[in-house]
């Protein structure tokens, strides 16, 4: 069990997750700069919002461990969690492994409670080329089934082919969901000017870790891979992380096929770039879809912080995707933990814990 002082690292308020990251950078040894990226709008108290990116211990190494939290804003709480107590517990790391600490990839929407951007971009579907004919779905279709009542959330929560086609992302509709824009978005423009600062073609091997929440069950902290089974990639987190490893590709994760993944970026980036996903479960599909369905009705207004049926939303949203419930916490810290470790260790080629 951990203590209240451990879990004290989640917040589920953007404000409060920034200071303890920025303090636990502060206090940590092993961090060499940390980059803020400033936001161009603001919080829901006006206040100010950066993705931060912390470069721990030596940042010419020759693997890289990369740590994402929020690109889908209001999952953010868990990732940055994670991210704060890495830092407290880490005095050192493996001298061939640099860590890189992406905090609050959209900072928009982590701090006004809402899973896409302030431009109503799904993050997550917006990795796509622009510039060539953009992917087609009925996601969008779906989505207008459940605007005019002609299906039922709970129908398309409890049926998993169809919450697959609606969550695969579309790019037909900017008021529905699993939209993946028109254009780069904000953070992925911050994405793109990490890997240029990685020098990725320098480095020997790189692994980032995406951390999210909200789908699969309860606590659980499942690892997704996006990547062709056929590749290298693919087979370094095989290695690394055997058979706790799922792949919608071969239908054994509880995800589903995507288009437009953040995934796909790092893919493109050379066989010596693995990406996974730290998938922590909450309260089922169904549930996820009452809370989204509100939230996105809602953000087609001009939202007031000060406006009680707003704040009950918002307030479902982050109890939905970051619970204030000490065992879940705990689930995801020992988790979060695990994954962490199990990656260094592959990267350096250690088998043992001999690190923090």
């Amino acid at each position: 069990m951990y203590t209240d002082a451990v879990l004290n690292v989640f917040s589920q308020r953007y404000a409060d997750a920034r200071e303890k990251f920025m303090s636990a950078t502060e206090m940590s040894s092993i961090v060499d700069k940390v980059n803020s990226y400033k936001h161009p709008l603001k919080g829901p108290k006006g206040e100010k919002l950066f993705c931060d990116i912390a470069w721990l211990g030596n940042i010419t190494a020759p693997k890289v461990l990369v740590l994402v939290s929020g690109l889908h804003g209001v999952e953010g709480g868990i990732g940055s969690a994670i991210q704060s107590d890495f830092l407290s517990r880490y005095r050192r790391l493996p001298a061939d492994v640099c860590v890189v600490l992406v905090h609050a990839l959209n900072p928009w929407g982590l701090a006004w409670a809402s899973r896409s951007d302030h431009e109503g971009i799904d993050v997550n579907r917006n990795f796509v080329d622009f510039s060539a004919p953009l992917p087609t779905s009925q996601s969008a279709h779906i989505w207008q089934d459940l605007i005019n009542k002609k299906a039922d959330i709970d129908a398309v929560g409890g049926n998993r082919e169809q919450f697959d086609l609606l969550s695969e992302g579309q790019y037909e509709d900017q008021k529905a969901l699993y939209f993946g824009g028109t254009k780069p978005s904000w953070s992925r423009e911050c994405v793109e000017q990490l890997a240029g600062q990685l020098h990725l073609a320098e480095r020997e091997q790189v692994m980032v870790i995406d951390l999210h929440s909200g789908l699969g069950p309860y606590g659980h902290g499942e690892l997704i891979s996006d990547h062709p089974v056929d590749c290298a990639a693919r087979q370094s987190l095989v290695d690394i992380y055997g058979a706790t490893l799922t792949e919608p590709v071969l239908g054994t994760s509880s995800s589903g096929l995507k288009q437009g993944l953040h995934d796909y970026f790092w893919h493109a980036q050379g066989d010596h770039v693995s990406f996974v996903t730290l998938e922590f479960g909450t309260f089922g599909s169904s549930e996820m879809l009452r809370a989204l369905f509100a939230d996105q009705q809602l953000q087609q207004q001009k939202v007031s912080w000060q406006d009680d049926k707003t704040r009950e939303i918002k307030y479902a949203m982050q109890d939905f995707f970051c619970p204030d419930q000490k065992q879940w916490q705990e689930l995801v810290l020992f988790r979060g933990r695990q994954v962490i470790e199990m990656g260094l260790n592959g990267l350096s080629g250690l088998d043992g814990h001999a690190h923090n």
